[in-house]
C-alpha cells in the first residue's frame, strides 16, 4: 500500500509541474539569446550500447571550414553567446579541424560559452597547450572509471587505459592552469554494484587528483533514464528508458531556445535527438540560407504554432524520450 501512495503522490507533483510549466510566462516564446550547437564532426570512435551511431544512414563528416565560418559569423551577428560543438552524434577531439575552430569562435569576444562532450579517448591526438589554449570554457566527459571489462561493454572498443591517462594528463594541465576549463566527468551508467564502482583505484585517484573540486566535477549516471532512439537501440535490461511524457499542445523546449547545424550544413530545430538530419525539423541549408532567417523565420514559427494550437506534433517528436515539456 506505501509504495502505491509512494507512486501516487510522485505521479501527483510531477502533474503539477507539468501543469505550471504551460502558464510559464515566455514558455512559448522564442529566446531572444538562443544557442548554437554546431555538429563540427558526426564521426566517433565507439559503439555505445545506447547509441544509434552505427544505424546513422547520413555520410560521416566533418564540417567544411567555410561553413563553419560563415555559421559562426551568422550567430555573432545575430548577438548569441552560447556555442557548444557537441555533436548530435559523434566526437568533436576526432574533429583534425577543432583548435582551429575553438580560436575562430574565440575571436568574438561576445562569446562567453564554449565547449562540448566527449567520451575523452582522442585527446592525445591534440597538443594540449594547444588545447588549453584554443578558448574552451567548459568540457563534459562520459566515461566508466571501474576496469576495462565495464569500459568495454558499454563504450564497444577497447580503449580504457588511454583514456583515463588522457583523463589524468586534462585534469593535471587544468589544475596547473588554475581550473580555467570547467570539467563535468559524467560516469556511465553499468551494471556492476555502486560498491564496487566507489572502490575502485582509478575511480580514486581521479578523484584526488580533481581534490575537493571531486565532489562537483563527477556526477553519477546511475539509475539515470535514457533515450532508446525511437525504439531503434535495443536497450540492456538494467538502462531504463525515459517515460514518455504527453506532449499535447506542448511545443517541446528546444523548439524555443536554439538552433544545431550538422556537418552537413543543414540546419536543425532540435539539438539532440535527429542523428540522421532528416525530416519536418530540418529548417534548410546553412549553405544557402541565412541563420538568423531560419531562427525568426515562417518555418520554425509554423512548427511551434502547429504544435502549440492544433496538437501537430512533428513525426520525429511523437515518441522522442528526450522531449522537454
Amino acid at each position: 500500500m506505501q509504495g502505491y501512495l509512494s507512486s501516487f503522490f510522485r505521479g501527483m507533483r510531477w502533474a503539477g509541474r507539468y501543469a505550471k510549466g504551460y502558464f510559464e510566462p515566455g514558455r512559448f516564446e522564442p529566446s531572444r539569446d538562443p544557442s548554437l550547437t554546431v555538429e563540427a564532426t558526426n564521426t566517433c570512435g565507439s559503439k555505445c550500447i545506447y547509441c544509434p551511431n552505427s544505424i546513422m544512414t547520413r555520410e560521416k563528416e566533418s564540417m567544411d571550414m567555410k561553413i563553419f565560418k560563415k555559421t559562426i559569423d551568422e550567430y555573432a551577428a545575430m548577438g548569441g553567446h552560447f556555442i557548444s560543438f557537441t555533436p548530435t552524434i559523434g566526437d568533436p577531439l576526432l574533429d583534425k579541424n577543432l583548435i582551429e575552430r575553438g580560436r575562430y569562435v574565440k575571436q568574438y569576444a561576445q562569446f562567453a560559452s564554449l565547449g562540448f562532450f566527449t567520451p575523452l579517448q582522442w585527446l592525445h591526438r591534440h597538443d594540449i597547450n594547444d588545447f588549453f589554449s584554443a578558448g574552451f570554457t567548459w568540457l563534459g566527459i562520459s566515461i566508466s572509471l571501474s576496469g576495462k571489462e565495464s569500459y568495454k561493454s558499454f563504450f564497444g572498443v577497447d580503449r580504457y587505459e588511454q583514456t583515463v591517462k588522457n583523463l589524468e594528463t586534462l585534469i593535471h594541465e587544468n589544475n596547473r592552469r588554475g581550473n580555467s576549463l570547467k570539467l563535468t566527468i559524467f560516469l556511465v551508467p553499468t551494471d556492476e554494484p555502486i560498491e564496487k564502482v566507489a572502490k575502485h583505484p582509478d575511480l580514486i585517484r581521479i578523484k584526488s587528483l580533481l581534490g575537493q573540486d571531486s565532489k562537483d566535477c563527477i556526477e553519477e549516471q546511475r539509475g539515470a533514464y535514457v533515450d532508446d532512439w525511437h525504439g531503434n537501440v535495443k536497450l540492456p535490461e538494467y538502462l531504463r528508458r525515459t517515460p514518455l511524457y504527453p506532449r499535447y499542445f506542448r511545443p517541446c523546449r528546444m523548439l524555443f531556445s536554439g538552433l544545431t547545424v550538422h556537418s552537413n550544413g543543414l540546419v536543425d530545430a532540435c539539438r539532440c535527438h535527429n542523428f540522421d538530419a532528416t525530416g519536418d525539423l530540418i529548417l534548410g541549408d546553412i549553405k544557402d540560407t541565412e541563420l538568423n532567417e531560419m531562427w525568426n523565420g515562417v518555418r520554425l514559427k509554423f512548427l511551434r504554432d502547429n504544435w502549440k494550437s492544433k496538437s501537430k506534433v512533428p513525426d520525429i517528436c511523437q515518441k522522442c524520450r528526450s522531449y522537454l515539456y
